[in-house]
C-alpha cells in the first residue's frame, strides 16, 4: 500500500465506493497514506477520495481536515465538477469548514 501513488490510492478507494465494497482494514491503510501524501492528489484525486468516502459513509476526520487544508491552498485548481463533489462528499459527512466554503 505504501508504494502506490495518489492516484492509486484514489482509484481504488473510488472502486470500492462504486462496487459499494466496505473492507475497513483497506479504507484504514487508504486514509493514512492519503493523509501523508495529501499535496500529492490534486483537485480530482481529492474530489474523488473524500466522494468515495462519502459514498461508504467513511467519515475519517483526520483524512478530511487533510483534504480540507489542502483544498483550501489549491481551491483555484478545482474545476466544477471537483468542487461540487468535494462540497458534496463534506455535507453528505457532515463535515464543517466555513473557511473552505468561504474560499
Amino acid at each position: 500500500m505504501w508504494d502506490c501513488s495518489s492516484q492509486h490510492l484514489a482509484n481504488i478507494v473510488w472502486a470500492y465506493a462504486t462496487l459499494c465494497c466496505v473492507d475497513n482494514p483497506l479504507i484504514a491503510a487508504i486514509s493514512s497514506a492519503a493523509i501523508r501524501t495529501i499535496a500529492e492528489f490534486g483537485s480530482q484525486g481529492m474530489a474523488n477520495t473524500v466522494w468515495a468516502f462519502a459514498k461508504l459513509i467513511k467519515n475519517n476526520r483526520p483524512l478530511l481536515e487533510s483534504i480540507s487544508a489542502e483544498a483550501k491552498r489549491n481551491i483555484d485548481q478545482f474545476d466544477a465538477q471537483a468542487l461540487s463533489s468535494t462540497a458534496w462528499a463534506l455535507a453528505v459527512l457532515r463535515f464543517m469548514d466555513q473557511p473552505l466554503l468561504e474560499a
